[in-house]
């Protein structure tokens, strides 16, 4: 079971190890921390519940995190991963649930993100969450250098 609580200063060392272990082109430490103040920045964690703590905002083992801006009436996905030992037990799809719910509550009309064509895990997911293929944007990655998918998600 997961906790799904807003990204916090102490939560960036466990997300930059997952940060690192998830892309070639990992985020910097720093990129993280401005997160933390960034009145745009909608940025969650999924954390592993530990049996003995009562409250989902004391410490437990950080599983994956979603991070994401917040435009007048869009959400733009800028980075999500889960911890390689945890993949599979849709965490991914816990945090998307709980930014959906998040979304409601701010009449959000649509999502946007961009992921490399070669991230088929990633496009299933998306796409069984409801986003579509827009476009592309030649090479957009680096390390390697790779073009980017554009999805969306248009909320009723």
């Amino acid at each position: 079971m997961f906790n799904i609580v807003p990204l916090s200063e102490e939560h960036i060392d466990s997300i930059c190890k997952i940060e690192n272990e998830s892309f070639s082109d990992p985020w910097s430490r720093r990129m993280f921390l401005e997160l933390v103040d960034n009145s745009l920045a909608v940025c969650f964690v999924a954390i592993e519940q530990t049996p003995g703590f009562a409250t989902p905002f004391q410490k437990g083992a950080i599983a994956g995190y979603l991070i994401a801006y917040h435009l007048s009436d869009e959400i733009q996905i800028l980075n999500i991963a889960v911890k390689e030992s945890q993949r599979h037990k849709k965490i991914a799809t816990e945090l998307f649930d709980f930014i959906f719910e998040y979304a409601k509550k701010e009449k959000i009309k649509e999502f946007f993100l961009e992921v490399r064509p070669s991230n088929t895990g990633a496009i299933a997911l998306y796409k069984r969450l409801g986003f579509e293929i827009d476009g592309l944007r030649k090479n957009y990655y680096t390390n390697p250098k790779e073009n980017a998918l554009l999805m969306s998600l248009k909320l009723e």
